[in-house]
């Protein structure tokens, strides 16, 4: 087997082929290997249509978003609305919705925190995470058996506690479930 992996053909200014270069395994060897496909993968964001449809989502009542903070007195995940980050961030940044996206985009795909006040934390409706090892343990059991367990169809079946919804919510949105709050019935709904 060629322990080779041929990289790239160089060209002249006027466009004609001059040589292959190529880079031995050997020389570089596993972790340059490695580097190369994290490379190649960190270019590609299979959550895009996820995102896209959270944050595009401006409604009174929109998706939650699961994001880490940063503020003199708490660190750690938080769940808000969509339109309430967005209303803060267009208030403390200035951002209209298309820079929104984008700065959200890049947050969340870099497991980012954003830096803000404790009063913040309040006035916006961030609400901390509390991870829950009831909630991991079901988790753990994979997505569609901890669907099942929470949900009747679409709208959260059972009675849970607040802190339990807020961590059933972060772990939805890690795994690209985009959940809401139902306008009509005031229940968790997915999808």
């Amino acid at each position: 087997m060629d322990s080779n992996i041929y990289t790239m053909i160089e060209t002249e200014p006027k466009g004609r082929i001059f040589s292959f270069k190529s880079i031995g395994l050997k020389s570089y060897g596993i972790p340059g290997l490695i580097f190369m496909i994290f490379i190649i993968m960190s270019c590609k964001n299979p959550n895009s249509p996820f995102y896209n449809k959270v944050l595009n989502d401006f409604d009174t009542t929109s998706y939650f978003i699961a994001v880490d903070i940063k503020s003199p007195f708490y660190k750690g995940r938080t769940i808000i609305e969509n339109n309430n980050l967005y209303q803060y961030l267009h208030k403390t940044k200035g951002f209209d919705k298309g820079k929104y996206i984008y700065f959200l985009k890049r947050t969340l795909r870099h497991h980012r925190a954003l830096k803000i006040t404790d009063k913040d934390i309040v006035v916006w409706k961030f609400i901390k995470v509390t991870e829950l090892e009831s909630v991991m343990h079901i988790a753990d059991r994979g997505r569609d058996n901890f669907v099942a367990n929470y949900f009747n169809g679409t709208v959260l079946n059972s009675v849970i506690t607040d802190v339990e919804q807020n961590a059933v919510i972060n772990q939805l949105f890690y795994w690209g479930i985009p959940a809401k709050i139902d306008k009509l019935t005031g229940e968790l709904i997915i999808g």
